[in-house]
C-alpha cells in the first residue's frame, strides 16, 4: 500500500512591500545579534577586547573567517544562479569557517614555528580541497550584475564586522569594571 499523495503547495512567504522588508530586517537584526554574541564569547575566551581599536581587529578577523575565506570558494549567489547541492556547500562552508578560525588563532597565538606552519596549512586546506561546484555555469544572470552583487555583499559585510568589533570593544570598555 502506498501513502496517499498530497501537496504542501509553495508554503508561506512574506508579501512584497512592507511585510517582506520587515521580515528581512528582523532576520538581519537577529543574525547580527547572533554573530555579536559569537564574537563576544570567542573574544572573552581569549581575554576580551580591550578598546575599540582591538575590536576592529577582531572584526577584521571575523570578516576573514565568515565572509572572505568562504567567499573564495563559494561566492555570494543571486537567485537563478547555478549552484551545487546545498548539503555539501554547507559542510564545506562550516569546515572552511572552522579551519580559518583555527588557522588564524594559531598564527596569532602560536608560539612556535610548528604552530605557524599549522596555521597556514589550516588556512589553505579548504581551498585545496575545493568547494562543491555546480554541474553547469549557464545562467541568465548577467555577469556584471553578479560581480556588482559580490562586491556589494563583501563590502557591506566588511563594514558590518568592523563596526561590530569596534562597537563591541568600545562598549566592553564602558561597561566592564577596571581592576
Amino acid at each position: 500500500a502506498s501513502a496517499p499523495a498530497h501537496d504542501h503547495g509553495d508554503g508561506w512567504a512574506p508579501q512584497d512591500g512592507f511585510e517582506r522588508t520587515a521580515f528581512t530586517l528582523a532576520a538581519n537584526v537577529l543574525t547580527g545579534i547572533g554573530f555579536a554574541l559569537l564574537l563576544i564569547a570567542v573574544s572573552e575566551l581569549a581575554g576580551g577586547i580591550a578598546g575599540w581599536r582591538q575590536g576592529v581587529f577582531w572584526g577584521l578577523a571575523a570578516f576573514a573567517v565568515f565572509t572572505l575565506a568562504p567567499g573564495l570558494g563559494l561566492p555570494p549567489e543571486l537567485p537563478a544562479m547555478p549552484a551545487a547541492e546545498l548539503g555539501p556547500r554547507q559542510i564545506w562552508w562550516v569546515g572552511t569557517v572552522a579551519s580559518t578560525a583555527a588557522g588564524l588563532a594559531l598564527l596569532v597565538y602560536g608560539r612556535s614555528v610548528l604552530a605557524i606552519v599549522g596555521g597556514v596549512a589550516l588556512l589553505v586546506a579548504p581551498h585545496i580541497i575545493g568547494a562543491p561546484q555546480p554541474a553547469t555555469y549557464e545562467t541568465a544572470v548577467p555577469e556584471g550584475l553578479h560581480h556588482s552583487f559580490v562586491v556589494a555583499v563583501v563590502l557591506t559585510t566588511l563594514v558590518f564586522w568592523v563596526l561590530l568589533g569596534g562597537l563591541t570593544g568600545f562598549f566592553r570598555g564602558r561597561f566592564t569594571p577596571t581592576a
